[in-house]
C-alpha cells in the first residue's frame, strides 16, 4: 500500500511538472508566486518550476522504501532537497520573492506587519512538528518514532546515541522551518526584500539540507544501512 501511494504520488506530480512544461501555463503555483513576475516571463517560470516538479516526481519514486534498495532512497533524498531549493530558488528569480503581492508589500490582502505575524505563526507550528519529536527523542532515548528498518540492525548499546542524533537532527528541521518562514516574511512585508529576509531563507535551507543529510548518516553510520533486515 505504501508502494502504491508513493507511485501515485510521484506520478500526479510528474504529470503536473509535464503540464506546466508543455503549456508554460504557471496558474498551477499560488498566485502569490507568480503576482510580481512580469507576463513576458510566466512561460519561463512554469516551465522551469515543472522542470523542477519532475525532478521532484522522480525523487518522491526512489525513496519508495519497500520497492528500491538503499542507495535509491539516497539519490532520492538528494534529488528532493535539490528540487525544493530549485523549485524556490525559481520562483524567487523570476518573482521577486516567495510571496509577492501585485498591490507591492505584504503577503495577499495583508499590511506588513500582519505578513511577517502570519509567517512566524505558520513558522512556529511547522517547527514543532520536529522541535516535539526530536526533544522527545534526546529525552528519552527511544528510537520508536523512526521507522522500525531504520533500527532493526542497531547495537542495543548504540540507540540512546541514534535516538540523540536523531533528535537534534529533528529539531534542526524544525528550526529551519521556522528560520525559512520568517526570512519569507520579511521578503513578503518589505518590497524589496530586504537582505536579512534573503539571508534567513538561505541559513534555513542550508540547515533543513544539513539536517536531512545528518539523518541519514547516522542512520547508515549505527545501523549499517538505511534499510536494516
Amino acid at each position: 500500500m505504501e508502494g502504491f501511494i508513493g507511485i501515485a504520488v510521484a506520478g500526479i506530480t510528474a504529470l503536473l511538472g509535464a503540464y506546466m512544461i508543455v503549456t508554460g501555463d504557471c496558474r498551477l503555483l499560488h498566485g502569490y508566486h507568480y503576482a510580481t513576475t512580469p507576463e513576458s516571463e510566466r512561460p519561463r517560470l512554469a516551465r522551469e518550476t515543472g522542470a523542477w516538479m519532475v525532478v521532484l516526481a522522480v525523487a518522491i519514486a526512489l525513496m519508495i522504501p519497500s520497492a528500491l534498495p538503499d542507495w535509491a532512497t539516497v539519490v532520492g533524498v538528494v534529488l528532493l532537497v535539490a528540487g525544493i531549493a530549485g523549485t524556490l530558488v525559481t520562483i524567487a528569480r523570476h518573482n521577486g520573492g516567495l510571496v509577492t503581492s501585485a498591490s507591492g508589500s505584504g503577503l495577499v490582502g495583508l499590511g506588513p506587519r500582519a505578513s511577517m505575524a502570519v509567517c512566524v505563526a505558520v513558522g512556529a507550528l511547522l517547527s514543532l512538528m520536529g522541535v516535539i519529536p526530536g526533544a522527545h527523542m534526546i529525552v528519552t532515548g527511544d528510537v520508536s518514532l523512526l521507522h522500525g528498518y531504520h533500527y532493526a540492525n542497531v547495537a542495543l548499546a548504540d540507540v540512546p546515541a541514534l535516538a540523540t542524533g536523531e533528535g537534534l537532527a529533528m529539531v534542526g528541521l524544525g528550526a529551519s522551518a521556522l528560520i525559512f518562514m520568517i526570512g519569507i516574511g520579511g521578503q513578503s512585508a518589505l518590497r524589496p526584500a530586504s537582505r536579512w529576509a534573503k539571508v534567513l531563507m538561505v541559513a534555513g535551507g542550508v540547515l533543513f539540507a544539513a539536517s536531512i543529510v545528518a539523518m541519514l548518516l547516522l542512520i547508515v553510520h549505527f545501523n549499517g544501512s538505511l534499510m536494516g533486515a
